[in-house]
């Protein structure tokens, strides 16, 4: 498509700039000729015109109110109330530390709104939602934007609906999609906002660590059922942050001083909690696996951001510095972790990260090292099979295909298997 910057739609609406883009489409900044003010359009291609159909029928304080609607032969134009403001995501890319208060507001804000989209007759699924897709206004109210992956819940067939990878659960891949497919990302999206920070914030809230977990499970059955369950939960955990927490920290001296009523006092709350299944971080215990490399990809993820928002040379060599230190930390969880999914996970991450430090040869050589632990892991062959066509190397992917087929390897469930299929296909 290109740029509207300048053109006038609907003899109405003035383009002044470009202010976002996307999978799907682009964000335009445009000035109402007849009332002086400015609005938000979002640009798309005729065949996405179902968000504009979802949000004809949306009206809630917490996403942006759609006030017009503009469809040619090659593209549709929605003309929205313009936030202005940052993301979430712009925020931490920024820097920017999130509060323990502030999750939590924001947490709620978002039930509100995924609650109401649910109760849509059909439902409605987000689809989407990461701290890009959150945005933040000068006044600090929270939108919900963008609602180009939302789909409307009818029936059971299955249906597109492409997430973000680390924020889309697992069931929108093999195109299913529900509510609880929506509070998978929403643990994701309050994970992603604690970043480096979530341990102090665990030690304020424990019961958010019960919360997050019962949103991430892989299998649906085990997450939390619906965003009025979740609103329940999280309810809970504020009041007892306020009346327990609180309390007992400010009132008990905590200290070489302390009494032994004060700390008794303390103690008491921490055994309440952790009999109402919260969760308090013991630093003696050896960390799960996921704790143990969530410590490697959180800097990861930190680095990245900075990396994408600063064009310093500094930042360059900080990057080279970051991937060397995943390598060796992800060395030495591979001594302490030997379960074979820890394994074949360890060395993907292994292959990857080389991969990012152009490191072909060594990222070659993770990769194939799975192959020779796990034989029929359908998920290294994928893996691999993308990383040669990546290279060029599509005569040594056809071969990898080959061994793969005789592997005894099951890839019907495996979105890079299928994806590295399809792209052999092409030539």
């Amino acid at each position: 498509m290109i740029s509207l910057t300048g053109m006038i739609l609907k003899m109405r609406y003035c383009v002044v700039e470009e202010i976002g883009s996307g999978g799907e489409g682009h964000l335009y900044l445009a000035r109402d000729m007849e009332l002086g003010n400015y609005w938000a359009v979002k640009e798309l291609p005729i065949s996405k015109k179902r968000e504009a159909k979802l949000l004809r029928l949306l009206e809630h304080p917490f996403v942006p109110r759609m006030v017009d609607y503009i469809e040619t032969e090659e593209a549709c134009y929605l003309v929205m109330e313009f936030i202005r403001g940052k993301s979430l995501g712009q925020l931490q890319r920024v820097g920017h530390v999130f509060t323990a208060e502030e999750i939590l507001s924001y947490s709620d804000t978002v039930l509100q709104v995924l609650e109401y989209l649910h109760n849509q007759k059909p439902p409605i699924y987000y689809g989407d939602l990461k701290p890009d897709n959150l945005m933040l206004s000068e006044t600090g109210r929270l939108y919900l934007v963008d609602f180009g992956s939302a789909v409307l819940g009818f029936g059971n067939e299955p249906r597109i609906c492409m997430g973000t990878e680390g924020f889309a659960a697992p069931e929108q891949y093999q195109g299913k999609v529900s509510e609880r497919s929506d509070l998978f990302a929403l643990g994701k999206t309050i994970r992603s906002l604690a970043g480096r920070n979530w341990g102090r914030i665990l030690w304020k809230i424990p019961g958010l660590w019960l919360f997050v977990h019962r949103c991430v499970q892989p299998q649906e059955e085990k997450r939390l059922q619906s965003a009025a369950q979740a609103k329940k939960m999280l309810k809970l955990f504020l009041i007892q942050m306020d009346r327990t927490i609180l309390d007992s920290f400010s009132h008990a001296n905590i200290g070489p001083k302390a009494t032994r009523k004060n700390m008794a006092v303390v103690l008491g709350t921490a055994a309440v909690l952790l009999a109402g299944g919260m969760f308090f971080a013991v630093r003696e215990r050896k960390p799960s696996f996921k704790e143990a490399l969530t410590e490697v990809t959180t800097l990861y993820y930190d680095t990245l951001a900075e990396k994408n928002t600063d064009e310093n040379a500094q930042v360059g060599k900080s990057w080279e510095n970051l991937c060397q230190r995943a390598e060796t930390e992800l060395q030495k969880i591979q001594k302490e972790y030997k379960e074979d999914r820890e394994q074949r996970r360890i060395l993907l991450l292994l292959a990857a990260n080389a991969e990012l430090q152009k490191e072909w040869k060594r990222a070659a050589v993770y990769y194939e090292q799975l192959l020779l632990y796990a034989p029929e892991y359908a998920e290294g062959y994928g893996k691999y099979g993308l990383f040669l066509l990546r290279r060029g190397q599509r005569s040594s992917s056809r071969k990898l295909l080959a061994l793969y087929k005789t592997s005894g390897a099951d890839g019907t469930d495996c979105q890079s298997v299928k994806i590295w299929e399809t792209q052999l296909e092409i030539d």
